[in-house]
């Protein structure tokens, strides 16, 4: 039982391991392949592309390969029957999508590291105390404000962060009885960045927390927001984004 069962297994992973090194991104025969034509060329983003065409090549390959299958027709290799064909095509459909997303984290990065977070962020908002009632937060700033988050300060200094999601936690007949200290998340749990940092790694923590904007702080004081939209607006604007890819990075949750 137990040869059978390592034998079983190791074809199993042969299989995975000669998957693995087709030539095409991001598969780990992708990276060599980019490594490659990177070293010929000079140019990371065109030997990315290239690399990422191949990848998108034999992810279509395997989807026309599972259509069939599906049909009845027997591929080499692959074999034939409706259940195997739907997986060589889910495969394929998540290579595809895999390559796409790949290359256009590399042309974000590219676009963004060396733009400074200060360089994007708002610097115009509306702080609010951790006094303040909710009712009053409600009616004087969340109906009238299209900014989604509100620092909270203490003083100078950065005490925590409250929106509209900490307010639908509560009990609407609490809302009088309640302070903005009550509900806010406190700044010890909050994601954070600095002004000089690449806008690229606040978008990438955004995305980790999905959130729609954090505090830029600096020495324990709030020097603006930076949000998701203002990122991806930068980069529409320089042609490095569509929708698609707007919407591939959450823009408008």
């Amino acid at each position: 039982m137990l040869p059978t069962l390592l034998l079983w297994l190791g074809q199993i992973n042969i299989l995975l391991a000669l998957f693995n090194l087709v030539p095409g991104f991001p598969l780990d025969g992708g990276r060599i392949l980019r490594a490659v034509l990177w070293g010929i060329t000079g140019n990371l983003r065109r030997a990315t592309g290239w690399a990422t065409g191949a990848g998108q090549l034999f992810a279509w390959f395997l989807i026309g390969s599972g259509l069939a299958m599906m049909l009845g027709f027997r591929i080499p290799v692959f074999g034939t029957g409706f259940i195997g064909g739907l997986w060589i095509a889910f495969i394929g459909w998540f290579l595809n999508n895999a390559a796409l997303l790949s290359y256009q984290q590399l042309v974000v990065r590219e676009s963004l590291e060396d733009v400074p977070v200060a360089a994007l962020m708002q610097t115009r908002f509306t702080d609010v105390p951790p006094d303040l009632s909710v009712d009053r937060l409600v009616e004087d700033l969340i109906l009238h404000s299209e900014q989604r988050g509100f620092p909270v300060l203490s003083g100078e200094r950065l005490a925590g962060m409250v929106c509209m999601e900490d307010v639908r936690k509560l009990e609407r007949s609490m809302w009088p009885f309640k302070r903005v200290g009550d509900i806010m998340t406190p700044a010890r749990s909050l994601i954070c960045i600095g002004p000089q940092e690449p806008a690229y790694r606040a978008l990438a923590l955004l995305g980790d927390g999905r959130i729609n904007q954090m505090p830029v702080v600096e020495n324990g004081r709030v020097r603006g927001l930076i949000r998701r939209e203002d990122i991806l607006k930068w980069l529409s604007l320089r042609g490095k984004f569509d929708s698609r890819d707007r919407i591939a990075y959450g823009e408008g949750r």
